[in-house]
């Protein structure tokens, strides 16, 4: 099985444009992400009948790159870093 690794560097300064920026910029990824997370959703459902029935995972390496992307918004909104995650997830 994959490890999931989600490296996230702190950032030190912030400019006032960033802060506003930031809160337009997560917006956007925000929704992107729920419509992404939706999908993740109904994966797990399909992944645990799945898991119960036949004992095999349907798609681990795309739950688990959704749910990276998450933590790197959620750094982003909490002032953590200054690296923007990309609009859509990296799959």
């Amino acid at each position: 099985m994959a490890d999931v690794n989600v490296n996230i560097t702190p950032g030190k300064d912030v400019s006032r444009l960033e802060v506003i920026i930031r809160m337009i910029y997560g917006m956007i990824v925000g929704i992107v992400l729920y419509l992404f997370l939706i999908v993740t959703y109904i994966v797990i459902l399909i992944n645990f009948f799945s898991c119960l029935i036949l004992a095999k995972r349907i798609a681990p390496e795309f739950t688990a790159k959704v749910i990276a992307q998450a933590t790197k918004l959620m750094a982003y909104m909490f002032y953590v870093t200054d690296e923007r995650p990309p609009i859509i997830p990296e799959l």
